[in-house]
């Protein structure tokens, strides 16, 4: 990271750009966030090893593939698939991938499990694959699905997870109900459906069923759901999601949760509209985006970028984690290097990994999405703040295909201590751009992610001081200030003090030593050097720490 004198982040747009557009001129655009206009808060980015689960734990280079999906993506959530009761081989491995991620980010990682479909001997067409349902029997003309059993495997599931040190803290009870599949599925409609043509169990009765088993439980896993194929409408005025959330007990879902294969343009989602439709539905409840991969690397950025701005998602999750030909990291076959792309290794990261990282690595559980201004109607911004508000991160997508835009940021009332600004492109795979100017140029379709730490300025009394108990008000004399005047503050202890003046943006004009100075009051002559009529901020400190603060006007 680089040190930053001034709020205006700083880029250099590097030689080679696609398309050689860098003799255009660009205009730059400031781009300011907004820390007291926040929206979600974010729970984490997440992503699947379901399927080919043995490839990864049989690979001999697995523990460096561990880093690259954990540690390198900040991964937050990772999601599993519950096979108990038809391959009992699956628990050791997700064993070993809580072990690995744990291992690689220095912390436990949050899982969420997800069934596919219960064992054959729940279901209707005696089949863990192809459909079916929840079996039932037929009694005095009535249907009775078995959701007890159901039920029952879920809480048996759960037992051989903790059995194993797994602690799953999401549980979705059925993969896509609303989607016959060939592998493992099973359907629930919203609630039962019985008639000539179909004999279909109720996601609202198997979803209050495993809620009661997990009542009982030590430590309760929280519900998500129903996680339907997509969000579209289709002209109606209610989605298949909505459909099924209004069918249950709405308190015993702790986040909706759904997919996106359905309901976007996935060539072109810029313009989808259902992301803001599905976002306005129960937005006091978190919306989990929790599988999709489809499409090509750039699209992707849209995906993520509408879940986040128009859903208001508070998770974004990648389908395939690691899968051959294709993931986010994609593996070669484990057991005959002779089949490795890349024989010194035996997997590849993917472009969509690099767009993935652009998000995953820079935003984090607890950050709040806050609203930013764009540089461009063909540059999409997305923003958040950390709790402790000492980081920020701002993602800037250029949609064109030929123009350059420039932005400058800023964050009103803060300044910015250190960025770090990452790129991918068609060209560029999450490259660092070094700084030389004072501004960040956005090549065609490329994500621009600037991670920075950030320290707030103190802008009243009533403000808290960035560091230091001892910290008071100081007053400029006179003021308004024409030319020349007086700075009257008290100093604490003895130092070499520093006056530091900001613009109400945060940026920096002046830094003057005060040189050394004894404690008690102090009465300092401040020259206006050039200062244009206006309002100011400034900051007097010993050694980093904040001694006083103020402010005053400057007038003509």
């Amino acid at each position: 990271m680089k040190k930053i004198l001034f709020l205006t982040l700083i880029a250099m747009f590097t030689a080679g750009m696609a398309g050689k557009v860098s003799a255009q001129k660009v205009t730059y655009s400031l781009v300011n966030l907004q820390p007291d206009q926040s929206v979600q808060t974010m729970v984490g980015w997440g992503a699947s090893l379901a399927y080919y689960e043995g490839w990864l734990t049989s690979h001999p280079k697995k523990a460096e593939i561990y880093d690259v999906i954990f540690k390198e993506l900040s991964l937050d959530i990772l999601r599993v698939r519950n096979a108990y009761g038809y391959d009992n081989t699956m628990i050791a491995k997700v064993k070993e991938f809580n072990q690995a991620a744990q291992k690689s980010l220095g912390h436990p990682i949050d899982m969420l499990t997800t069934s596919w479909g219960p064992p054959a001997s729940l279901k209707s067409n005696k089949d863990k694959n192809n459909g079916g349902t929840l079996k039932y029997t037929l009694a005095e003309g009535k249907v009775h699905f078995d959701y007890a059993g159901f039920a029952n495997w879920w809480k048996q599931s759960l037992d051989d997870y903790n059995k194993n040190g797994v602690y799953p803290k999401y549980v979705s009870i059925q993969n896509e109900p609303d989607f016959k599949a060939s592998y493992e599925s099973c359907l629930l409609n919203p609630s039962e459906t019985i008639n000539a043509t179909d004999t279909i169990a109720g996601y609202n009765k198997a979803l209050d069923a495993v809620y009661d088993t997990l009542q009982k439980r030590s430590r309760i896993p929280l519900l998500l759901g129903p996680e339907c194929v997509g969000i579209g409408y289709f002209g109606q005025t209610t989605n298949g999601v909505e459909r099924y959330v209004n069918a249950l007990d709405i308190n015993k879902l702790y986040g909706i949760a759904h997919h996106l294969y359905h309901g976007t343009d996935e060539a072109n989602p810029w313009n989808s509209a259902d992301f803001g439709k599905m976002g306005a539905y129960r937005p006091q409840i978190p919306h989990f985006q929790t599988e999709y991969s489809r499409g090509e690397w750039f699209p992707l950025a849209g995906m993520i970028y509408k879940s986040l701005n128009d859903e208001n998602a508070v998770a974004y999750f990648f389908w395939d984690l690691v899968w051959p030909d294709g993931g986010l990291v994609d593996i070669d076959f484990p057991w005959d290097v002779n089949q490795w792309t890349d024989k010194s290794k035996g997997y590849q990261r993917t472009k969509h990994y690099w767009v993935f990282k652009q998000f995953s690595a820079y935003i984090h559980p607890g950050w709040k999405r806050v609203k930013v201004n764009s540089a461009s109607l063909m540059v999409k911004t997305v923003a958040f703040l950390s709790a402790g508000r000492d980081s920020a991160t701002l993602v800037a997508i250029n949609t064109s295909t030929s123009t350059n835009y420039g932005l400058k940021a800023a964050i009103p009332g803060y300044t910015i201590d250190e960025a770090l600004i990452t790129r991918t492109s068609a060209t560029d795979d999450g490259v660092t751009l070094t700084m030389p100017t004072d501004s960040v140029l956005l090549p065609p379709k490329s994500i621009t992610t600037i991670a920075m730490k950030i320290s707030e300025i103190n802008t009243s009394a009533s403000t808290h001081p960035w560091s230091g108990s001892s910290a008071t008000m100081a007053a400029l004399f006179p003021n308004p200030l024409q030319n020349a005047g007086t700075l009257r503050f008290t100093t604490p202890e003895p130092g070499v003090y520093t006056l530091n003046v900001y613009d109400l943006r945060g940026s920096r004009l002046i830094s003057q030593q005060l040189g050394t100075l004894s404690p008690g009051e102090q009465n300092i002559s401040f020259h206006r050097q050039n200062l244009p009529a206006g309002t100011y901020l400034f900051r007097i400190e010993n050694n980093g720490m904040e001694a006083a603060h103020g402010r005053f006007t400057v007038a003509d």
